[in-house]
């Protein structure tokens, strides 16, 4: 729970609050828990503050300092964000901001483009979780994902071939043989194949976008951001926005082709419920007529799931300045401290080889 002294101050404003942070350079508040709904606290200093779970709904924060504070199961709902500095705060999956306003909303955090900073999701997951920072984890089940589905955009190319071309069976290659289908048969062959493949292009696109909530640093943000798959593909222009979604609805409806040979359009037209029944039963395998709707509606779910999940791709991949520029920082001292060690190696081993011909 947060501390009776500083819950009291804090809702005295800004000023108050910020006053006795100066004259307490070296306190960490605790905020826990904490109901600030609708509270005024522009421009108020809430760094390394502890506001796990606090209730900050609709709470006016611009230009707040939020540096290191940690938001994790916060709820900033219709919280007004804008200057706010965001260095090396953390949020969690429970952390809620929807509707806020005055920054952007990413795939794994908040990013203020006033202070260029990012609250960005806590880097270690629960105990129980799979999850964690790994850009070649997304990216793989990305790749696995694409292959899938490119697999299931084929099955729907040919059923087009019978719509354009028409012909009264095909033929298709397997093991031992080949088999010929006309177009009912095949659309119910399709429609099964495309169920079991989206499915998985669906496990493998959520688990991308879990995974890609744990991304932190800036190689992460591009290598999964440039990843060459419109589903995945996060679009910052208005107009190429528009574009994605609209290519993106046919990428991910694909089997809707499949509707063109489930019904008979003529007998559904004329009402001739016996013709339906016929053409449904012309399906070579048992209870044809009864699975080929289940299958279908269970595939238009499946398909209305991914282009949920590629919608939460079209957000950015955030990182933090501060803490790429302190990595940096970091990078260059350690590969200093290397050039040096080698260097001290280097005349170790050239003293040795001066002093070996003495000692014999």
């Amino acid at each position: 729970m947060a501390e009776r002294v500083q819950l009291e101050l804090i809702r005295q404003g800004p000023a108050i609050w910020n006053a006795w942070r100066a004259s307490n350079p070296g306190a960490r508040p605790d905020l826990r828990e904490a109901s600030l709904d609708g509270a005024d606290l522009s421009g108020v200093n809430l760094s390394e503050t502890n506001l796990h779970r606090a209730s900050l709904r609709d709470t006016r924060l611009s230009a707040a300092d939020l540096r290191g504070a940690d938001l994790r199961g916060a709820d900033l709902s219709g919280a007004m964000l804008d200057g706010v500095d965001f260095s090396r705060s953390t949020i969690d999956i429970e952390t809620k901001y929807e509707r806020v306003a005055g920054c952007d909303v990413g795939v794994n955090g908040l990013y203020s483009v006033a202070t260029d900073s990012a609250a960005l999701m806590r880097l270690d997951p629960p105990g129980n979780s799979m999850q964690g920072a790994n850009a070649e984890a997304v990216t793989e089940s990305l790749r696995h994902a694409r292959k899938l589905h490119t697999f299931s955009l084929l099955l729907s190319g040919i059923a087009l071939l019978f719509i354009v071309i028409k012909p009264k069976t095909i033929t298709l290659p397997y093991l031992a043989g080949s088999f010929k289908f006309n177009d009912l048969s095949y659309t119910f062959l399709a429609t099964i194949l495309s169920t079991m493949l989206l499915s998985q292009v669906s496990s493998f696109i959520d688990s991308a976008l879990q995974g890609a909530r744990y991304l932190n640093d800036r190689r992460a943000a591009m290598l999964v951001g440039h990843f060459p798959w419109l589903l995945s593909k996060y679009e910052s222009d208005p107009a190429s926005r528009r574009h994605s979604k609209i290519m993106r609805v046919f990428l991910v409806y694909h089997p809707l082709v499949y509707l063109y040979f489930f019904v008979k359009w003529e007998a559904l037209v004329a009402g001739d419920w016996a013709a339906l029944q016929a053409h449904y039963q012309e399906i070579p395998v048992m209870f044809g007529e009864y699975l080929l709707p289940v299958f279908y509606v269970v595939l238009i779910m499946i398909c209305r799931h991914i282009f949920s999940l590629s919608e939460g791709f079209q957000r950015p991949i955030l990182f933090d300045s501060e803490s790429e520029r302190n990595r940096r920082s970091e990078m260059e001292r350690l590969a200093e401290a290397v050039e040096k060690q080698a260097q001290r190696t280097t005349e170790l081993v050239e003293l040795m080889k001066a002093r070996a011909p003495q000692d014999v």
